[in-house]
């Protein structure tokens, strides 16, 4: 057997063993690491053909955003930032206060179907 194919096997045998959270540590480099998903409910987060909509902060998310991290978690994962930023004007930011925006968004790269039988 070549080293290479060894080591792809080996690969992919270790992703497949290792829990979301440790498999995909971008989250906490990324979002914090005490940091929890802001995703309102499962279906917060909405496929449509243009991208992702999130529902509970009224967002949709184009493909192709570099917002979008495709991950190995089994749901979606929600980083929020305030929309509020430091280069706004002081009544626009009092105004965005209050509001969030998406910071990440990460993405399975295979959605499973979690619903039964029909």
């Amino acid at each position: 057997m070549k080293p290479t194919v060894f080591f792809a096997a080996l690969a992919a045998v270790v992703a497949a063993t290792q829990s979301p959270a440790a498999a995909d540590s971008r989250v906490a480099k990324l979002c914090g690491p005490d940091h929890s998903n802001e995703a309102a409910s499962l279906d917060d987060v909405r496929p449509n053909p243009d991208g992702f909509f999130v529902a509970s902060i009224r967002e949709q998310v184009s493909e192709g955003d570099p917002r979008i991290v495709r991950s190995t978690r089994d749901d979606f994962y929600l980083c929020t930032r305030t929309a509020a930023t430091p280069d706004m004007d002081a009544t626009k930011a009092f105004l965005l206060m209050k509001e969030r925006t998406v910071k990440y968004l990460f993405v399975p790269v295979i959605k499973r179907d979690t619903r039964g039988p029909s």
